[in-house]
């Protein structure tokens, strides 16, 4: 981002000001992005592009309104924001619409947070290429039910600029680089089970660029023959590459929108405790290196530390500006940054590794579920209903793939009959959500 990018949103604050607005958000975003895919040993396609949008968003006399433009010379801005100011007289009132209170803000200093690669502009898009090229050559051609192999490589350089008529001002800087492989194999029939794994990291010397492909063939390989299970309640270890399937409806169910729309199965439920007296949900949005970690949300409120549910008991929940009005509730921030979950239990074994071994183990017998095919929860009720893919495991050992399965039930009650939650979140995710195990889980099959 340049000086200019800079100048550009403060001229549109400045024109959203004079023509008659009360107050004035602008984000700047601007983005350079690539990518290589590689199909079985041929360059199949390759991308780059950049790009920068302007974000306004308008307050005036208690009406609210936000425009989006990629349009950012003097002149043509000058006549969108103009109509944009128009168009907000015409939006129905609503005294909650406003900018945050100047106590909220983020003020301090800006410290690395470990989320920027300086060496992202000098990376040789041949280096790129070969990268996605290596990736398919574990694979392609090294096994005779190997049917297709699809490898990229992908980054992202971000920056955002936010600034508001109130005074705030602040900016981020992101990278990222991933490598994913996907391989498909013949099966008996017509099946064709196919595999999947990815790598990303914030820096590129820190991707791990070898073994992708060979664990992308491999977990579609451990898929072949699977068999059916039988209907009923099974211990139930999710994967960390998708654990975060049974967080995302607590974190939405926390959500100020949902909440005041009578849309959440924890509205109301502040300081009561609903799960399991084990289960610690946590956000921590300085956390160096990770994925997610910001100073600021997007309305520049200050982010900090928080416990979303301790000990089993709903300690906060995620409250905007515009919902702390409706709501009557303090500001918190607009929605999470890192959040986790561990397990509580007793001094003396809260810090034991726990890994998937350990847990199968733990488990002793039932389904380790490696993949979501569809499904839903209800954000009003908590209930749920979910296609899955995974094994069955015998004594802590994998015994065979599954197939044809659903799992139904109620997330608090689910949350309630946690059996364990591991020490093994992916770094490689914004949501480090690690191996996850729960007890009497119901099952449909045949």
């Amino acid at each position: 981002m340049t000086e200019r990018d800079k100048d550009i949103a403060r001229v549109a604050m400045e024109l959203a000001i004079k023509n008659g607005c009360s107050g004035s958000r602008i984000t700047m975003s601007v983005n350079t992005q690539s990518s290589f895919s590689v199909r079985n040993d041929k360059l199949d396609r390759l991308m780059q592009a950049n790009s920068s949008s302007l974000y306004i968003q308008l307050f005036t006399d208690g009406r609210y309104s936000s425009f989006s433009t990629n349009r950012t010379e003097e002149k043509e801005l000058k006549q969108f924001i103009s109509k944009a100011v128009d168009i907000t007289r015409l939006v129905s009132p609503d005294k909650n619409r406003l900018l945050p209170k100047q106590e909220y803000y983020f003020k301090g200093e800006e410290r690395d947070l470990g989320q920027y690669d300086n060496s992202i502009k000098s990376i040789d898009p041949s280096e790129k290429s070969l990268i996605a090229h290596k990736c398919a050559a574990e694979i392609f051609n090294t096994d005779k039910r190997i049917i297709s192999v699809n490898c990229e490589y992908g980054d992202i350089d971000e920056y955002l600029y936010i600034i508001d008529s109130q005074g705030f001002e602040g900016t981020s800087k992101q990278t990222n680089f991933t490598l994913s492989a996907e391989c498909s194999v013949k099966g008996s029939g017509d099946s064709r089970p196919e595999g999947w794994w990815y790598e990303s990291s914030l820096f590129f010397d820190k991707l791990i660029k070898e073994g992708v492909g060979n664990r992308a063939f491999k977990r579609a390989a451990s898929r072949l023959n699977p068999k059916k299970l039988r209907s009923g309640l099974y211990n139930m270890v999710l994967e960390n590459t998708v654990s975060s399937r049974m967080v995302a409806p607590i974190i939405s169910a926390l959500n100020g929108a949902a909440i005041q729309q009578n849309n959440s199965f924890l509205r109301g439920k502040l300081g009561e405790r609903l799960f399991s007296p084990y289960f610690q949900l946590f956000d921590t949005p300085h956390l160096y290196g990770a994925n997610g970690s910001r100073y600021f949300d997007g309305e520049g409120i200050a982010t900090k530390p928080m416990n979303i549910i301790e000990n089993g008991v709903v300690k906060s929940y995620y409250i905007n500006t515009y919902y702390s009005g409706k709501l009557d509730m303090p500001v918190t921030i607009e929605g999470p940054s890192v959040p986790s979950c561990k397990y509580s239990e007793s001094v003396n074994t809260i810090n034991v590794s726990r890994s998937l071994e350990d847990i199968l183990k733990k488990c002793d017998k039932g389904i380790f579920v490696t993949g979501f095919n569809g499904g839903n929860s209800n954000s009003s009720t908590g209930d749920f209903s979910f296609g899955v893919q995974g094994f069955y495991f015998e004594k802590g050992e994998i015994i065979h793939p599954i197939k044809e399965m659903n799992i139904t039930g109620n997330i608090i009650t689910l949350w309630n009959n946690i059996i364990e939650i591991g020490t093994d979140p992916r770094e490689s995710s914004r949501w480090l959500i690690p191996t996850l195990a729960f007890e009497s889980v119901n099952f449909s099959g045949i």
